[in-house]
């Protein structure tokens, strides 16, 4: 599994620890706790790029969610399972938030996520929702990288 595959898959580690626990919790805290009993820390570029995640969606997920549940036909997100949920919220966070990622690997790797983690009906549902996300951020339309 690549760097920002294995990133990926810890953020969703994360976000499934912290919504169990109350959502309550800094993620990054909740990041170190998981590491904790067997005193594995993560490679550098792999710890990089999730921490640049969970700061992104601690930072913003008032926004990720309003945008999320904008673009979910009559789902609020309540009422999608945790594990669909936080897939959108990752890939939400880094489409918008990491610029230097095409937007289109964010999406394939969130579908990847979806395959391994989500139900049967998984990988349909982040594909809608991120394919309609895709669409609205037409590139033009993006601020620069450096101005996110």
């Amino acid at each position: 599994m690549r760097g920002r595959t294995k990133s990926r898959a810890r953020v969703l580690q994360v976000l499934y620890a912290w919504e169990m626990r109350g959502a309550a919790d800094p993620l990054r805290e909740i990041d170190h706790g998981l590491g904790e009993p067997c005193k594995k820390s993560l490679e550098p570029r792999v710890s990089e790029h999730a921490y640049r995640l969970l700061d992104a969606i601690q930072s913003h997920q008032s926004d990720i969610d309003a945008r999320i549940e904008a673009l979910s036909d009559n789902w609020r997100l309540s009422r999608m399972t945790v594990i669909d949920r936080n897939i959108l919220r990752i890939a939400t966070a880094e489409m918008l938030y990491c610029g230097e990622i095409p937007l289109r690997v964010s999406v394939h790797e969130a579908i990847r996520l979806a395959d391994w983690f989500g139900t049967e009906e998984s990988r349909r549902f982040i594909n809608g929702v991120l394919d309609a996300l895709l669409h609205s951020l037409e590139p033009e339309n993006l601020p620069p990288p450096d101005a996110r």
